[in-house]
């Protein structure tokens, strides 16, 4: 009887979640998908700043003022983008240390301890 309760009982979040054994899996899909999501999130923020930085820069009519501010704009998302491609190779050398990650751009492999 407590069975038959407990399998009506479901995760909205996660419907499709039949067998709990693959929850690992689905979690370590869920982080890989945000971090990279985040990367190009990063990635396109980045990149409109130098637009932006190269447009100040063509517009500032000679002015000194706008020109250092649009050189630092400019330096500023190129460091930027070091730091997001950076961070995302530390990220995956990290990852293929702990034996995660089967490497570049593959999911993440979560194994979680269990009690027995």
């Amino acid at each position: 009887m407590k069975r038959e309760l407990l399998a009506q009982i479901v995760n909205p979040a996660v419907p499709s979640l039949k067998d709990p054994e693959k929850a690992p899996q689905i979690l370590g899909k869920f982080v890989s998908g945000f971090i990279g999501l985040l990367l190009v999130a990063a990635t396109i923020w980045a990149f409109v700043n130098l637009l932006l930085g190269a447009f100040n820069w063509i517009s500032s009519g000679g002015d000194k003022g706008k020109l250092e501010t649009a050189q630092q704009k400019i330096l500023h998302a190129v460091m930027g983008l070091v730091i997001v491609f950076a961070s995302w190779a530390i990220f995956i050398v990290l990852l293929q240390f702990l034996g995660m990650s089967d490497g570049f751009g593959g999911a993440i492999k979560l194994i979680l301890p269990t009690l027995l």
